[in-house]
C-alpha cells in the first residue's frame, strides 16, 4: 500500500480539491462526474485502504474502483 499512497500523492496534483482527511482518507472532486456543476466546492469522491489496497469510491456518482484503475484512467503514463 505504500507504493499506491507515493502514487496517489504524485496525481494529487491532477485532482481538483484534493485533501487528506485523516492518516488513511483522501478526498476530491470527482475525476468521473465532475461532481456538482452548480457548486464547485463539492467533493465527494474519497480514497480509502480496504484490507492490502486503496480503493476509490464518488459518493456522486457510485463509481467504485481500486486505485489503479484510477491512476490508469487518470494518467496513463504515470500508471
Amino acid at each position: 500500500m505504500h507504493v499506491e499512497i507515493k502514487y496517489l500523492n504524485l496525481l494529487s496534483t491532477r485532482l481538483e480539491k484534493f485533501k487528506q482527511k485523516k492518516s488513511r482518507l483522501w478526498n476530491f472532486r470527482c475525476p468521473y462526474c465532475g461532481d456538482s456543476q452548480r457548486n464547485k466546492n463539492k467533493a465527494r469522491g474519497f480514497v480509502y485502504p480496504i484490507k492490502d489496497e486503496l480503493l476509490y469510491k464518488c459518493h456522486n456518482c457510485g463509481i467504485s474502483v481500486p486505485f489503479g484503475k484510477l491512476l490508469q484512467d487518470q494518467d496513463p503514463v504515470l500508471y
